[in-house]
């Protein structure tokens, strides 16, 4: 009996210690991608999206994170397909490029995130110009990315705990922005055998609605 009490305090000991551990890395750190920001102008024909975001180059799902850089995308739809788009916002663009399997235009760029609540994105189609303004999905009450982040960390601390050794995160995280009539976040935890468990949290409360786990 005694044998037995030693051993179960050793065990408990043993988890503290590894629980402590795990609270004293940061894994923002681990973070090779990050949408922290959205700009939406939408009418009847014409969609203007713009993702401000900080991603690993080049880009590899394969649990370690590599150098980040920011970037912003444009993603354009239009009630017919022209020729030639160019895109000009705050200084950045350039000639945009078509998708055939999603129908619109995109281009990306090399930028720090912005911050203002609307952007002015210029569009020239055929060498006819409009501007639209396309303005944050974010309102007051949202989480930022590293707050998503930790709301994961909180939902299932056994996952980040074991993924983590001598101090040190073994894997990788995405942290996305999303919006559907309200913001959300996209949380996905990826590790070297390219498993991602994937979390989606309400933006506003930081509840974890729903998880999925996926093999790439």
């Amino acid at each position: 009996m005694k044998k037995f009490i030693v051993a179960t305090l050793a065990l408990v000991a043993l988890l503290f210690t590894l629980s402590g551990c795990a609270k004293q890395v940061n894994y923002l750190d681990y973070v090779s991608e990050k949408r922290c920001e959205i700009y939406i102008y939408a009418d009847d024909d014409t969609t203007v999206t713009v993702y401000c975001c900080e991603k690993e180059q080049p880009y590899n799902a394969d649990g370690i994170k590599g150098d980040v850089c920011p970037v912003v995308e444009i993603f354009v739809t239009l009630p017919k397909n022209p020729r030639e788009v160019e895109v000009e916002l705050l200084g950045h663009g350039g000639d945009m490029n078509y998708r055939s399997v999603q129908g619109d235009f995109y281009l990306s760029f090399t930028a720090e995130p912005f911050t203002q609540n609307s952007v002015d994105v210029k569009l020239t189609c055929d060498g006819e110009s409009k501007t639209y303004s396309a303005l944050t999905v974010k309102y007051d009450g949202v989480l930022t990315c590293e707050q998503a982040v930790l709301c994961a960390v909180e939902n299932n601390p056994q996952l980040f705990e074991s993924m983590t050794q001598n101090g040190l995160f073994d894997g990788e995280i995405y942290v996305r922005l999303l919006h559907d009539e309200g913001c959300y976040y996209y949380v996905g935890v990826c590790n070297k055998d390219k498993h991602i468990s994937a979390f989606l949290i309400d933006g506003e409360r930081g509840k974890v609605i729903t998880t999925k786990e996926i093999d790439l």
